[in-house]
């Protein structure tokens, strides 16, 4: 019972984001949105750009491995399972064996990969529709297959659905065409971290904090999100006082689409930035701070008196705000969240790691103590 009790209260204190289908929507502070709590912590999403450690062989496998993720495509897949269960004796035997097998299709001699069949294309297909149970009407192709990092194997994309919303699955395949992983290759000289805030244009955007900070926290989120109104809390009222000139931190947009004035709000603040970076903060505050009073048809009103004080050419604004003239911007902004792991709002890159969800304080306080240690 105690054991339940404290399972029941790490759930309620689990942080929450605003992400997803507004089609499974639980009561809650965002009823059209499908809101899930998340534990704390972070991750390092993967870059899987290939360099200069192209013979590694096996060791890119690690975690494709260690997961039990390597599946046989000349079998049928099992119903929900990804693979082996290493928690088993048979389990353990399995991994032991497809680590064996592997090394002998990836690094074993090149008269094995010469008598071998190859990859087909038809049988990735259907391999996937009847381990993901597809209906039949669903669209899969296979695309951008080529050679990958890893000797002896190849790798591709499957392509889930139609454009624009096609969904896309990574995976690599082994020179014989009989094991398969589902996944991006990553390459163990590059550093996840740097690679992912590569990914993240910082040129000319508005910032807080000094340039010889060591860390960066960038932003990416949602005015009219509940979830993100408690984030935004946390960065001003703690992450920012506690750190002082240790960061500096930046705010993207990634507006969800059920939220109806959210990209609004996110125009509004581009085009408040197109005059003044000072008129882009104050709004960013006020939209935050009065997100309850905001509407669709209130929000370019609310903005005005926002920026009361800023000094900007009214007409100038109305002009960019009327006809979305920043709404390219906005779209980037959303992209490169996408690129680097972003799902749901807030999401938080610190140093290239990520934070998803209303975090509290401790959990920043661990990323940014951590990465402020490793500068040292």
């Amino acid at each position: 019972m105690r054991r339940l009790r404290d399972d029941v209260r790490a759930e309620r204190r689990g942080p929450i984001e605003c992400r997803g289908s507004p089609r499974a929507s639980p009561p809650g502070p965002c009823r059209r949105c499908r809101c899930v709590a998340r534990s704390s912590g972070s991750r390092a999403p993967g870059d899987g750009d290939a360099g200069a450690g192209r013979d590694i062989g096996l060791m890119a496998f690690k975690g494709t491995i260690d997961a039990g993720r390597t599946e046989r495509l000349t079998g049928a897949p099992q119903a929900g399972k990804r693979g082996v269960t290493p928690n088993s004796q048979g389990g353990y035997m399995m991994r032991l064996r497809g680590a064996w097998l592997l090394c002998t299709l990836l690094i074993g001699p090149p008269v094995l990969a010469a008598t071998a069949a190859g990859p087909d294309s038809e049988q990735i297909i259907r391999y996937y529709r009847r381990k993901s149970n597809l209906p039949p009407a669903q669209k899969v192709t296979v695309a951008n297959m080529k050679d990958s990092a890893i000797k002896g194997a190849k790798q591709g994309e499957l392509q889930v659905g139609d454009p624009p919303n096609a969904k896309s699955v990574t995976f690599m395949v082994s020179g014989d065409g009989r094991y398969i992983v589902f996944g991006d290759v990553e390459d163990l000289t590059v550093d996840p971290s740097k690679a992912v805030m590569a990914k993240i244009n910082l040129k000319g955007e508005p910032s807080r904090g000094p340039d010889a900070a060591k860390v960066t926290v960038v932003e990416f989120s949602d005015f009219q999100c509940p979830f993100c109104s408690r984030g935004y809390n946390t960065i001003e009222q703690q992450v920012l006082k506690e750190y002082g000139d240790k960061v500096k931190f930046y705010y993207k947009h990634y507006p969800l689409p059920f939220h109806p004035w959210a990209q609004l709000g996110a125009v509004a603040t581009e085009c408040a930035k197109q005059q003044k970076t000072d008129a882009f903060w104050t709004l960013y505050k006020g939209l935050f701070e009065q997100q309850k009073d905001i509407t669709a048809d209130n929000v370019k009103d609310k903005s005005h008196a926002i920026l009361a004080d800023s000094k900007i050419d009214q007409a100038k604004f109305d002009d960019c705000f009327d006809n979305k003239k920043t709404l390219d911007k906005v779209k980037a902004d959303m992209a490169e969240g996408s690129s680097v792991g972003v799902t749901g709002t807030p999401s938080f890159v610190v140093n290239g790691r990520l934070l998803v969800g209303a975090q509290p304080f401790e959990a920043f306080k661990n990323v940014i103590d951590d990465e402020l240690a490793s500068a040292k």
